[in-house]
């Protein structure tokens, strides 16, 4: 059995969030919308909330068969 910790899956998430939300804040992309860059801030902030909320659960994974 291996024990992974949920922070680090929804940390990963998470991080791939605000990456995606910086580019989309430098208009690096074509939206250029206020509203897109909003609610692409407001799934990066909730996304860290889920992984900080997550922070001491773990997700077993069984390896035997």
């Amino acid at each position: 059995m291996i024990k992974i910790p949920l922070f680090v899956i929804f940390a990963i998430i998470a991080f791939n969030i605000t990456a995606f939300t910086v580019v989309l804040q430098m208009d690096l992309l074509e939206f250029h919308s206020s509203i897109a860059k909003l609610v692409a801030w407001i799934l990066a902030a909730g996304a860290w909330g889920l992984a900080y909320a997550n922070r001491h659960k773990s997700y077993i994974l069984r390896t035997d068969k």
